[in-house]
């Protein structure tokens, strides 16, 4: 949900990431699936926006607690490296579903892709830029003239900082990006950038691994906007409807399992993820985005249930500010019909 502050600076000109009913019935009715999974599973191709990471922990708990099969699924896991890859893979046929961010949905659309967002996976906004306490950047002013570190040029790091100036009145010109990939600490404890435009599980890794105490400016106190969604594209929605329903039944299942046994979650994921080597840190990860799988909105009406609203005003700001050229309606692209049906 979109917060006061950022609904009473909307005005403002404006400059966000960086990446199924009736499974017995559907193999009948629905023949152009391929059942090329093992024994006879529909295989569905998830393009991810990463690697296995140990934040995405619900995901294998549904892999080893068998809730894919269970909706007669075979799922297979596409890398990528952020949203941006997700989605090219499904728009190129790589994959039928990608696990991506909103702003790889807004520039696709402003090239004319036709997509529809089925599934909010993170609606709460987990991107901050961040500050050690000797810089004494504690509001977004304190940014002007500093040298500010992002993950990418293509990030979603770079697209919330480029937010969080413009509905500060500042824009991009006001600070010097500096890309720093993801290894980003040994930047940060040299001086050589002021500040870090990250995500919360990134800056708890840099904490874990000594960087100490920060000063931190959330995006979600100025845009309260989802962090990934699932997308698939247009053409493929109404045929493989009911292919996208069951594949978000076994997803939410694992999410539902793990938030009731996180123990057991940290413990499988431990065994897949590449960054799964400490439990503690595992833990840790998991319990981020446990945490921003939920919100008002999906407490009331089911895990994720997207909220337009602040999409919509992402598109705005994403406009306002130049980094993408058409107007996006998102009550087009975002639907709830398949949460409806979990």
């Amino acid at each position: 949900m979109t917060n006061s502050k950022s609904t009473k600076t909307t005005a403002a000109n404006v400059g966000r990431r960086q990446f199924l009913s009736a499974a017995g019935a559907a193999a009948i009715t629905l023949p152009f699936i391929r059942r090329s999974g093992a024994a006879g599973l529909d295989k569905i191709r998830m393009a991810s926006w990463s690697p296995r990471l140990a934040e995405q922990a619900n995901i294998y708990v549904s892999e080893e607690k068998g809730f894919f099969k269970e909706q007669g699924l075979e799922m297979e896991w596409i890398p990528g490296q952020g949203s941006g890859d997700a989605l090219k893979n499904v728009i190129a046929g790589n994959g039928d579903i990608a696990f991506a961010g909103p702003e790889a949905i807004l520039f696709a659309a402003d090239k004319g892709s036709k997509l529809k967002a089925v599934y909010d996976i993170y609606p709460t906004n987990v991107f901050n830029v961040f500050a050690v306490k000797s810089k004494q950047i504690i509001t977004p002013q304190d940014l002007k003239g500093k040298k500010v570190g992002v993950i990418s040029m293509a990030s979603g790091t770079r697209y919330n900082l480029a937010t969080i100036l413009a509905l500060n009145g500042m824009s991009e010109r006001d600070v010097e990006l500096v890309a720093l990939g993801l290894n980003a600490a040994p930047a940060i404890l040299e001086g050589k950038v002021d500040a870090m435009a990250s995500t919360d599980s990134i800056l708890y890794g840099m904490q874990a691994s000594g960087l100490g105490a920060v000063d931190v400016i959330w995006a979600r106190d100025y845009l309260n906007s989802s962090t990934d969604l699932f997308v698939v594209e247009e053409k493929d929605f109404e045929p493989k409807k009911d292919l996208f329903t069951r594949f978000l039944r076994a997803y939410r299942k694992g999410l539902e399992y793990t938030l009731k046994n996180q123990d057991e979650a940290v413990a499988i994921t431990s065994k897949v993820a590449i960054d799964g080597k400490d439990p503690a840190r595992v833990a840790a990860s998991m319990k981020l985005r446990l945490l921003c799988s939920q919100n008002a909105t999906t407490r009331k009406y089911g895990l994720g249930w997207i909220d337009v609203a602040p999409l919509q005003e992402s598109a705005k700001l994403y406009k306002d500010a130049g980094f993408i050229k058409n107007d996006i309606d998102m009550s087009a692209i975002a639907t709830n019909d398949l949460v409806k049906k979990l």
